[in-house]
């Protein structure tokens, strides 16, 4: 597949850059994808991150590494927000005037495509909401509908988040029930999975046999749900 990254200067196909701020699961995740997919080489992908431990993963992928957000911002055509909302406001200020004319894809949960706009002037905006499991390939993305960008960049972010899993297009006004829904319910059910091991370990089981059987049937358990 060929990513094409479009704005108002063309379309860079190819040439197209992807920027991820942060370094952390998700971001590793995606990138993943991206390379099992070959949706994009590793020139094509640059990531920042302040701690310069968290870029020695994406460095052995042969991505670009920094640990300046401006040169990420500056340098690629469409940029992740991967990093915690609480650190918006101090990110966000020294990334705009960079970030003009450019797509930015925020997975962080609470903070609204009005509020982005704001803090991101002449940016395309777009929001996910991705889940843990991309780590393994087997993740669900839900993309706030963005009738403002234009749709062929609108289609890239999707194809990006498909790379890993599954996508669900959604009104945006459903982010935050996707948040519990999707987003933060593998942590609940790694917590009952927890309890059954437990459980069966009092009852004289093996904890990593029980937690084979446990996980095997909640896989087999969704697919009938599925």
């Amino acid at each position: 597949a060929i990513l094409y990254f479009t704005n108002i200067k063309g379309v860079y196909g190819l040439e197209g850059t992807l920027g991820f701020i942060g370094a952390g699961n998700m971001s590793s995740a995606i990138i993943s994808g991206i390379l099992q997919t070959g949706l994009l080489p590793p020139a094509r992908i640059l990531v920042s991150n302040r701690h310069e431990s968290k870029l020695e993963v994406p460095a052995r992928r042969g991505v670009f590494t920094t640990t300046d957000n401006k040169d990420v911002a500056k340098s690629a055509d469409m940029v992740i927000l991967s990093i915690k909302p609480q650190m918006f406001p101090e990110v966000l200020p020294e990334l705009a005037p960079l970030l003009w004319d450019k797509c930015v894809i925020s997975i962080a949960p609470g903070r609204s495509m009005a509020w982005l706009s704001l803090q991101l002037p002449g940016a395309h905006i777009v929001r996910a909401m991705p889940n843990t499991p991309l780590l393994v390939g087997k993740g669900v993305t839900a993309v706030a509908e963005a009738p403002q960008v234009p749709r062929p960049l609108f289609d890239a972010v999707v194809e990006i988040f498909s790379s890993v899993g599954e996508v669900s297009i959604v009104p945006e006004s459903m982010l935050d029930a996707v948040t519990a829904v999707s987003g933060s319910s593998p942590a609940y059910f790694f917590r009952m999975a927890d309890a059954m091991v437990k459980g069966a370990g009092r009852l004289g089981m093996d904890p990593e046999e029980a937690l084979r059987l446990i996980a095997l049937t909640m896989e087999g358990a969704a697919k009938m749900l599925l």
